[in-house]
């Protein structure tokens, strides 16, 4: 009799134990479906951010070159209409290095468009400047989101990122 009570109290265990592993695991690859999802929308997400980047640069600089050449209102509406577009995909906060340089040489052009002089001719430095960081930004973007798709996590911003560096930095410094 004392077989079958143990026999029933171990059968009684293991069921409990195997649907309490059942829960766990459902709960478990319910987590990593919605981490794989999230990961996939915002890697979606980053390539369109920057293929807007690359249409919306080469639309401005060009609109740029034609202002440097010609002012008619209608570029200079449209030089502000897109500045603006660059600008809100921008991050303004302090330590994203790319973003600000960025957001100075906008403020840079349109000080020179919306002066009541000509665009100088010596902008080109300046718009080559904004074309390169652009570049370098739109890579550094393109660098985090193929290590994220490549782990499956997503990363920290990018200040924490560079905090952490400069501590390791200082740490090693010392």
């Amino acid at each position: 009799m004392e077989n079958a009570v143990f026999g029933f109290v171990g059968a009684l265990v293991g069921a409990v134990l195997g649907f309490i592993g059942s829960i766990l695991s459902t709960f478990g690859k319910n987590k990593d479906t919605q981490l794989t999802v999230l990961t996939q929308v915002i890697t979606t997400e980053r390539a369109q951010w920057r293929s807007d980047m690359r249409d919306l640069t080469s639309e401005f600089v060009s609109l740029l070159h034609q202002i440097k050449n010609e002012r008619r209102q209608e570029d200079i509406s449209e030089f502000h209409k897109l500045r603006v577009k660059i600008r809100l995909r921008l991050n303004p906060k302090k330590g994203h290095e790319y973003d600000e340089k960025l957001l100075t040489l906008l403020r840079t052009f349109k000080g020179l468009v919306d002066s009541d002089k000509n665009v100088p001719i010596t902008i080109d430095d300046e718009i080559e400047c904004f074309e390169l960081t652009m570049q370098k930004l739109i890579k550094k973007e393109w660098d985090k989101s193929k290590k994220e798709a490549e782990s499956g996590n997503l990363g920290a911003s990018d200040k924490t990122h560079n905090q952490s560096m400069q501590s390791t930095a200082s740490a090693s410094a010392d």
